[in-house]
């Protein structure tokens, strides 16, 4: 059961004063459809304010150019409905294939443009004159929906946005100290685990909020610059400290001295909540001792990298926690360097343009062969089959396998047809006046209310609220017809039923497919990395794998133990992605044998990778160990050209994270030389 607090019940309230009142004024203004209005302010509305002006502002474009594109299509290709249909399916296709590539609220813009477009285009298509009407009227309906939520849930005690994001950003730093803290101070291992489990989940769900913060009207709405820097520096973190967790677990104990009161100086400012002048004195301690290396030994390596890590770590949390005091204090300073962090450009996400254009293509057949059981069989009512399938293929096109999804909603949109027919043959019929419909209303409208802030369980309410009032197509003037009401319906489960069949047929993937294409993607971007003798910025490469990361975590829970995927880590693959990075920046600075040496390195990680990702995958080679040994016996000889700790650090976690159980390697032999 969800829980039902007051949020949840003014919530409900709001949605339903929106949805009457949109319904209100649409009877007023004398729109043709004026339901749609009503459901329109149902699936705009958000439990934050700052989410429904987002969504509406969305809503808005995405229908205006589906609008569009329906009156430039229907009048041209109407004498041809062979190519209407056609135009129409790859509008929608294209469309959803565009929207897939941006995981962010954003992508409501083209996936609406293209599933309005067959709304308003395929019942055009008997009166093609009248298409232009048609098109302004759903615009006025839907804008007038849009509005309406928009307005309501504004003005009646909104919630807004900066005060939950604020919070959970706050929470999100927490964990990262504490995670911090149970690295240093040698906790057991549930107690890291879990601290890691909550750094990445919450990764992705803080940025998927905060592209709603520039909607809002708290004061935080000023600060998305620094909200998406605070942003950077968290999720730079996770492998900073995942590399720190895997330093310490191969020293077991650090007996050197100097770096033990390191450890415990980190402790005690964390401790201290990090303040910001104290942690830009202790990152340069730790990067001088981190440079100040007395043999060349492995324990000494290890060392050296475990320091290299500390103050890296410690000054993403540092700068973080000058972030969170931007955040709630305006004039809290920030360096140079952090004030242009603050308006630098938003981070990349993950994508997948194969899938994207694949679901692309499913929603374009289903919508074709609906249009062939409508056209074929001369079906007057026909045209809500490739409608209902334009739509069900394009809302649930993100899920790994939408078939279970589209069911659910097909399932509960059935359930509310019973009670659309009791309400539009036996209630509406002895109601006099909007005020009396007001309160026909209100009972199962508000109590399917409450059931949408729980992601759990929104959208089953959400099917019987469309269901319901789709199915009543409340109008100004009143007509109950039984074969209108069934034949209507019917189309729009034939839709269904085809959508299910072509969406099982071409796209469903089952957690396993979906996390080993993830991992292949993953693994060719390590294999490019290692090859392109480039360092790309960190911040915007741990973004997308921390993504990734967090979209494959709970995917490999659900596909459970399998052959193909055992062993399979995917932090370790973050660790390995950020010591390239560090490789490939210290590169440029090496001698003309040492950068061979290096590159001999990275060309064999890429062949790692590369094989991982086309299913030959295989452990590291003893070739590669080979490698990775004679470039860190000359880093650590020093013998050569100054070698950056950062560079030498991540060599060192190349090796510890390729080879995890190899035997310490002997560096006290001279470097070969340089062929």
């Amino acid at each position: 059961m969800p829980k039902f607090d007051r949020w949840t019940l003014l919530f409900s309230l709001n949605s339903f004063a929106a949805a009457m009142l949109a319904l209100y004024v649409g009877f007023a203004l004398g729109l043709p459809r004026p339901y749609w209005a009503m459901t329109t302010a149902y699936i705009v509305s958000q439990p934050l304010a700052g989410a429904v002006r987002s969504k509406a502002v969305y809503r808005l474009l995405g229908t205006l150019l589906g609008a569009t594109a329906a009156v430039a299509m229907v009048p041209n290709l109407v004498n041809a409905p062979v190519l209407l249909c056609l135009a129409m399916a790859l509008w929608v296709g294209g469309c959803l294939t565009i929207s897939l590539l941006d995981r962010t609220p954003r992508s409501y813009v083209l996936m609406l443009a293209g599933y309005t477009a067959a709304i308003i285009g395929f019942p055009a298509v008997s009166q093609p004159g009248g298409v232009f009407e048609i098109a302004v009227s759903r615009v006025i309906e839907i804008g007038l929906g849009i509005l309406c939520a928009t307005l309501v849930h504004s003005l009646v005690f909104p919630r807004p946005v900066g005060a939950m994001l604020q919070g959970r950003l706050a929470a999100w730093l927490g964990e990262a100290d504490r995670w911090a803290l149970d690295l240093l101070r040698g906790s057991d291992e549930q107690a890291i685990a879990r601290d890691r489990r909550h750094l990445a989940a919450a990764a992705s769900e803080i940025r998927l909020l905060a592209v709603h913060l520039p909607f809002d009207t708290s004061r935080l709405r000023e600060t998305t610059g620094a909200v998406r820097a605070f942003h950077d520096r968290m999720t730079l973190l996770i492998p900073l400290l995942s590399g720190l967790s895997d330093r310490m677990a191969a020293l077991r104990e650090v007996r050197d001295a100097k770096a033990r009161a390191a450890l415990d100086e980190v402790v005690a400012w964390i401790e201290a909540g990090a303040p910001r002048e104290p942690g830009l004195a202790l990152v340069e301690r730790l990067e001088a001792l981190a440079e100040a290396r007395r043999d060349a030994g492995w324990r000494a390596l290890l060392i050296e990298s475990l320091l290299v890590r500390l103050a890296q770590a410690v000054s993403a949390l540092n700068e973080a926690h000058a972030l969170m005091a931007r955040l709630r204090d305006p004039d809290a300073p920030l360096s140079q360097a952090l004030e242009a962090a603050a308006t630098g450009a938003r981070r990349r996400m993950h994508s997948d343009f194969p899938l994207a254009l694949l679901s692309g293509g499913a929603a374009t057949v289903a919508i074709l062969l609906s249009c062939l059981a409508w056209i074929g069989f001369g079906w007057g009512d026909g045209a809500a089959a490739p409608i209902m399938a334009a739509v069900f293929c394009c809302f649930f096109a993100a899920l790994d396998d939408p078939v279970p999804a589209i069911k659910n909603f097909g399932l509960f949109s059935l359930v509310s047809l019973p009670l659309a027919a009791l309400y539009m043959f036996a209630v509406l019929p002895a109601l006099d006046g909007f005020p009396l419909l007001v309160v026909a209303m209100a009972a199962p409208l508000l109590i399917l209310g409450l059931y949408i802030p729980d992601p759990r369980t929104m959208g089953a309410a959400l099917a019987v609220i469309m269901g319901f009032c789709n199915a009543l197509a409340l109008q100004e003037s009143f007509s109950a017809d039984f074969a209108s009401f069934l034949n209507g319906n019917l189309g729009q489960f034939v839709g269904l039923l085809i959508a299910i069949m072509v969406t099982a047929g071409m796209r469903s993937m089952g957690a396993d497919a979906s996390a080993r294409r993830l991992l292949g993607r993953t693994w060719k971007g390590l294999a490019r990395l290692a090859r392109s003798r480039a360092a790309p910025d960190p911040a915007a490469f741990a973004a997308v794998l921390v993504d990734r990361l967090g979209l494959l975590t709970p995917k490999l829970a659900m596909a459970g133990p399998r052959d193909d995927l055992t062993g399979v880590d995917a932090l370790r693959d973050l660790r390995v992605g950020m010591n390239l990075v560090a490789i490939q920046a210290a590169r440029p600075d090496l001698s003309r044998g040492g950068q061979a040496r290096i590159d001999a390195v990275l060309d064999g990680v890429g062949d790692h990778f590369s094989a991982l990702a086309t299913g030959r995958g295989a452990p590291p080679t003893p070739d590669l160990l080979a490698r990775l040994d004679t470039a860190l016996r000359e880093a650590a000889s020093r013998s050569a050209a100054p070698h950056s700790p950062w560079g030498v650090a991540g060599l060192v976690g190349l090796r510890r994270n390729l080879f995890p159980d190899a035997p310490a390697p002997d560096l006290s032999l001279a470097p070969e030389p340089a062929r």
